[in-house]
């Protein structure tokens, strides 16, 4: 009778055992090598959709003052910097700023000769390739020709037969970075550069005074002939 009970207890205990064996201790089965997401750290800020602001120093400048564009720029892969537009008329500034570390950038321009104009500010961020999808054709010589890098085709020229200025440039380029298959992502605004203001000195035309030998000189004729007319009147 023991032994038979001795045998049941040790089942019992086996079976316990295996249970325990078998079982995950938390009650869910996890996976010992599930894969995880790595964003990559030269990308700025990890994780972060891409995006961009910016503001002008002033609305509306006038010629001889700076203008400084600022802003920040998050996400994307920030290595190459932000692009930043400028343009207005037969001008035409692209250039590509380098982001600091907490995202913010910063390029200020002298605007001594340029002419009084509305000038459009495009701050363009790359995404995670880092790369610019509208660029100018050759970025290292200029030639006013806007194209899609990943395709290379000509979107539109600011200069030469065909081209678009002011506004219709300002259209033309956000179509173009508005485009399906590229991720750019950027900002607009615009600020109007007026001329100063002409300062015109009060003229005034003052009469010379008559030379003291002239005037001495007529004293003393009007006292001569003050005084030959008091003798014939005696």
């Amino acid at each position: 009778m023991k032994k038979s009970v001795s045998l049941g207890i040790a089942v019992i205990a086996l079976v316990l055992l295996a249970a325990l064996v078998v079982l995950p201790v938390s009650g869910v089965d996890t996976p010992t090598n599930a894969a995880s997401t790595v964003y990559p750290v030269s990308s700025g800020v990890t994780g972060v959709k891409p995006f961009v602001s910016a503001t002008v120093s002033s609305s509306t400048p006038t010629v001889g003052d700076p203008v400084t564009i600022s802003g920040i720029a998050t996400g994307g892969n920030l290595a190459s910097g932000v692009q930043i537009w400028v343009f207005a008329g037969n001008y035409v500034n692209v250039t590509t700023e380098p982001v600091n570390a907490d995202g913010t950038f910063s390029k200020t321009y002298p605007t001594t000769g340029l002419p009084p104009a509305t000038y459009y500010v495009y701050v363009q961020s790359p995404s995670t390739d880092g790369k610019f999808d509208i660029d100018l054709y050759d970025a290292a010589k200029y030639s006013g020709q806007v194209v899609n890098t990943r395709t290379k085709a000509t979107i539109f020229n600011f200069t030469g037969t065909g081209s678009v200025q002011d506004a219709a440039a300002s259209k033309a380029l956000s179509d173009a970075l508005n485009l399906p298959g590229q991720d750019d992502v950027y900002t607009k605004l615009t600020f109007q550069l007026t001329a100063p203001v002409a300062t015109h000195a009060a003229s005034t035309t003052a009469k010379s005074p008559l030379p003291v030998e002239i005037t001495a000189g007529a004293l003393v004729i009007s006292g001569c002939c003050a005084a030959i007319f008091m003798r014939k009147t005696h």
